[in-house]
């Protein structure tokens, strides 16, 4: 840190900006560019101390390469425009470079002098996957750029994403030489990198198709003169290129920074499933704006109802076929205004936006809750909670199931869990290291919906658990369907020889369930043995007394 008896006498908002750009080098410039003050872990950052750093032109530590990006991004600042998170190399006195974001606006209290911060480039994306001809980041990589960069924004600040698509370009492209083809790719690059976040949050989405993610200060008329300059450079005899343009205000100031970026992700994964092939880009465009809104709405649905305990849940029977004892409830959410709706398209668009650990907890403690309570308070009532994949893929969600469970003692055995998969899990390892401490603490875990898209044989390969629920799919069908019964008696087979019980969904008839005791299965679910319903009363002994289910010493069975 450099600092004298000057500096004890600086604004204090230099260091309100400090804090604000959670910086670990903040720099402030002095009007002819060199460095008046400089403050922060530079030795770490810059491999040079703070002190060393005053007197010297900014630039002397930037990599050659990258002072154009530099020189723009002070033109910027010195216009009053807020810089954020420009990726940026910096030169090492061993002659190395090193990646910092760049950060930074001009000085509050003198219009001659701007606030520079370095910091570490974290979690922001590196600069890969680019497309050869343009230097630009191809679809998938920009996508995932704009989704971290988006969490790093400020909520009063919006970004903004304005796609452009440039119908000449390919006409203009079949009649230059491949030369004029990489120098008109390469200038329009640079001058669209130039107007981006960071300096380099641009893609190549398609031949002619373009997105920039870039500041509000930026204008959609700045974008489309860049192109028309950029053209002129290569081919000034040309006509000039005319540029489609569409911009998305990306607004997520209502949702919490970490579930922004998920928004923006589900709306464009939306947007590209369901749009037309072939449509005009710009046409495209004009339904995304209204999507992103329906997302930030729907997931503050979510949370609404999370936080508010606006659900309820229902309980399923699952019965053991062998001896009719009911072995477990499957508790079932339920929202309310909807008790009678599949809770299905909810609980996917949850898992979606990475929201289903948050509701898997709350159905979690409502269950446990109903346990302790007076209506079910006994050994013989079991509990089925499900967790999803991606909750138990979700290291900060974990860590609150593992908290819960630490004072679940008491309902070891009794408290059950089925793993659903509505989407892959990308670590099989990790997650079994989940389930493996979910058992060691007494409670069964169970595979969901076997059979059924991810969730098959390296699923179980992969994840050592007690039961597996074989997909309804299967069931509905097996009386009528011999390739049916082949593939339940193989699932059978291979879990008896793993030490794993079956289990059987969408059981709705005696006949399938006769059938599945021949075929060895050991528990059954479906209407047969009872729907999903709410406990009649407040007595325990009548609660779960149903037209299929009744008391016999202490334990409840299917009447059969």
């Amino acid at each position: 840190m450099a600092a004298d008896k000057d500096d004890l006498g600086r604004s204090s908002d230099v260091y309100v900006a400090f804090a604000f750009a959670a910086a670990d080098v903040l720099v402030e410039t002095a009007p002819d560019g060199t460095t008046a003050f400089a403050v922060g872990a530079a030795m770490a950052l810059l491999g040079r101390g703070a002190r060393s750093l005053i007197g010297q032109p900014l630039k002397k530590i930037i990599h050659p390469g990258d002072q154009d990006l530099l020189g723009q991004s002070l033109l910027q600042m010195g216009r009053g425009e807020r810089v954020r998170n420009v990726m940026i190399r910096v030169l090492l006195p061993d002659g190395r470079a090193a990646p910092v974001a760049l950060s930074g606006y001009r000085h509050p209290g003198n219009k001659e002098r701007l606030l520079v911060a370095f910091s570490h480039p974290g979690g922001l994306p590196p600069l890969i996957e680019k497309r050869s001809e343009s230097g630009l980041l191809d679809k998938h990589t920009f996508q995932a750029m704009a989704a971290q960069l988006l969490e790093t924004a400020a909520p009063d600040d919006p970004y903004q994403l304005t796609l452009v698509e440039l119908p000449d370009i390919p006409h203009f492209q079949s009649e230059a030489g491949a030369a004029t083809q990489a120098a008109l790719a390469s200038e329009l690059g640079n001058r669209l990198k130039s107007l981006s976040v960071g300096g380099d949050a641009v893609g190549q989405l398609d031949d002619g198709k373009f997105g920039v993610l870039h500041a509000a200060s930026v204008s959609a008329e700045k974008i489309s003169q860049s192109v028309t300059q950029a053209a002129h450079t290569v081919m000034p005899d040309a006509p000039p290129i005319e540029a489609k343009l569409a911009t998305l205000v990306l607004d997520v100031a209502d949702i919490p920074p970490e579930e922004a970026a998920r928004a923006l992700t589900y709306t464009l994964n939306r947007f590209a499933k369901d749009s037309a092939n072939g449509g005009d880009l710009a046409s495209l465009m004009k339904d995304l704006q209204p999507r992103l809104s329906a997302t930030v709405k729907q997931m503050n649905d979510v949370r609404q109802t999370v936080m508010t305990g606006d659900f309820n849940l229902m309980y399923q029977p699952i019965v053991d076929l062998w001896t009719n004892v009911v072995h477990h409830f499957e508790c079932l959410v339920r929202f309310k205004g909807n008790d009678n709706k599949s809770p299905y398209e909810t609980v996917a668009f949850a898992e979606d936006v990475g929201m289903a650990g948050m509701l898997d907890m709350a159905l979690l403690e409502r269950a446990i809750g109903t346990m302790r309570s007076s209506i079910a308070n006994t050994e013989s009532l079991r509990f089925a909670v499900n967790l999803s994949g991606r909750t138990l893929s979700d290291p900060a969600v974990v860590k609150k199931l593992q908290a819960i469970l630490a004072t679940t003692k008491d309902l070891r055995k009794r408290l059950v869990f089925e793993m659903t998969e509505s989407a892959d899990i990308s670590d099989l390892s990790a997650v079994n290291d989940v389930i493996q401490s979910i058992r060691k603490q007494g409670h069964e875990v169970c595979l969901d919906d076997f059979g059924a898209g991810h969730a098959a044989f390296h699923y179980l390969r992969a994840l050592k658990v007690d039961n597996v629920k074989i997909d309804g799919s299967y069931i509905k069908d097996a009386m009528r369907n011999n390739e049916n019964v082949s593939f339940i008696k193989a699932i059978v087979q291979l879990c008896t020889e793993l030490g794993v019980t079956t289990t059987a969904e969408y059981v709705e008839d005696a006949e399938t369930a006769n059938l599945l005791k021949l075929l060895k299965v050991r528990f059954g679910q479906g209407w047969y043995f009872g729907k999903p319903a709410h406990p009649a009363t407040n007595d325990i002994v009548t609660a779960w007394k149903t037209n299929t289910l009744e008391w016999r010493k202490g334990l409840l069975y299917f009447k059969g």
